[in-house]
């Protein structure tokens, strides 16, 4: 089961974000999530849950029914430790044509070593599943002009 949306997505500022402030550090993180999730979890396994083309609307890349892949995966430990969601559409996957089935592949194997890959903004919001709140932020990129978002769902306190 996957975590539900319980806000809107609000730009994120670490002065002015005070739920979760002690996430702050995960939130703000522009490296692998996997290797950091590693050095505090151990051994980090990527289950795909789906990855399929889609028409995808969304309100911070201005999309309204895009074509596209969203693929939705659980990081897991010894539980699922992070739910994550990515969105490219057709325009970016023509560029990158990997973004198009990554399967098993960590995305951040792509992510931070591409020199055409940038990070705009972070969001945060609310998550709940079963019966907990947790700390969302979704990332927008651009990839040479296109952009894409990765929303991951951390499903600790720290």
């Amino acid at each position: 089961m996957a975590p539900l949306i319980e806000t809107n997505w609000k730009l994120f500022d670490e002065k002015k974000n005070v739920d979760f402030k002690q996430m702050n550090g995960w939130v703000s993180e522009d490296k692998s999530l996997i290797n950091r999730l590693e050095n505090n979890y151990g051994i980090i396994n990527l289950e795909v849950l789906s990855e399929e083309e889609t028409e995808f609307s969304d309100s911070e890349l201005d999309f309204e029914k895009v074509k596209g892949n969203l693929r939705k995966v659980f990081l897991r430990a010894q539980t699922n430790v992070v739910y994550a969601e990515s969105f490219f559409s057709s325009r970016v996957f023509k560029k990158f044509p990997k973004f198009k089935r990554l399967g098993r592949e960590p995305l951040g194997k792509y992510l931070f070593d591409n020199p055409l890959i940038s990070k705009k903004e972070t969001y945060v919001a609310k998550y709940s599943l079963e019966n907990k709140s947790y700390l969302g932020r979704k990332c927008i990129y651009d990839l040479d002009g296109e952009k894409f978002f990765v929303i991951e769902v951390f499903l600790f306190h720290e």
